[in-house]
Parts: C-alpha cells; structure tokens; sequence
C-alpha cells in the first residue's frame, strides 16, 4: 500500500469513531421523571406477578405443586397483584387529574385569545354617513352600504 492509501483509511476511521464517539461527548440523557420511573417500576412488577401467576397455575395444573401450596401461593400473589394495580390506577389518576388541568387552562387562555381578537376586529369605529358601528375590515357599512375609507388612507 502507499502512503495515500493509508492515510484515507485513517481518515475513514477517524471520521468513523468521531460519528460513534459524538452521542457520548454530548453527555444528553434522557432525563425521566420520577413518577414516570416508579409507574414503569410498577407496571413491569404487575407483569412479573402476571406471569408467576400464570407458572403457577400451569404447575399445579400438571401436578407438579400440592393443593395447599397453590392456594397459599396464589393468595399471595392475587392479594400482591391487587397492590401493585391500585397504585398504578392511583398513579394514572393523578396524571389524568393534571393533565385535565393543564387542558382545562388552555381552553381557557384560547378562549380568552379568541375574546380579544373579536374585541380587536370590531373596533372599527364609526360610519360617516349613518353613524353605525363598523368593523375595521369592513369595506361598505352593514347599516347603510356606504362606502368606508380604508385604514392606510
């Protein structure tokens, strides 16, 4: 190999480990609430009792566990899967609650938006003619059909 041979491929792999290297020398993360962790925490623990529940009754299905054993065991998980659902209903609640909240308070700063846009579009003054109340994009009087002068004029 020459020397400009070598030398592209060492720019090939520097360029390359600069591309794989950049998301670590940003140091971004994805920063996660922590309500958001302990929801996460709880629906994967809801799943985990999901499924032991599950083992467990194939078991005892085939025989493999004794009947009061099963019923001790399943107690338990139904009574931890309870839990474990109540705590994630209370959790969404909460999120529901906000977020209505938060839904609630932006109907009511458009509808405030839309009051002020009405009151800015009608406040075109007066007619020269009849003397009724314009409004400033309107071109000829709804009262009388005069003709109204244009703002820039």
């Amino acid at each position: 190999m020459d020397l400009g041979s070598i030398l592209i491929i060492l720019a090939l792999v520097l360029l390359a480990a600069a591309f794989i290297a950049r998301p670590l020398a940003e140091h971004k993360s994805a920063s996660i609430a922590e309500g958001d962790r302990r929801l996460s925490t709880l629906q994967a623990e809801r799943d985990r009792v999901l499924d032991t529940l599950q083992e467990s009754d194939m078991d005892y299905t085939m025989g493999k566990v004794l009947e009061e054993d099963y019923q001790i065991q399943r107690a338990s998980l139904l009574a931890r899967g309870a839990e474990i659902l109540k705590a994630i209903d209370k959790m969404e609640a909460v999120a529901v609650e906000s977020s209505s909240e938060m839904d609630l308070e932006a109907e009511l700063e458009a509808a405030v938006a839309r009051l002020r846009s009405v009151q800015r579009g009608t406040s075109g003054g007066f007619c020269g003619a009849c003397g009724g109340a314009v409004v400033a994009s309107d071109s000829f009087c709804s009262h009388c059909g005069a003709s109204l002068p244009e703002e820039g004029a």
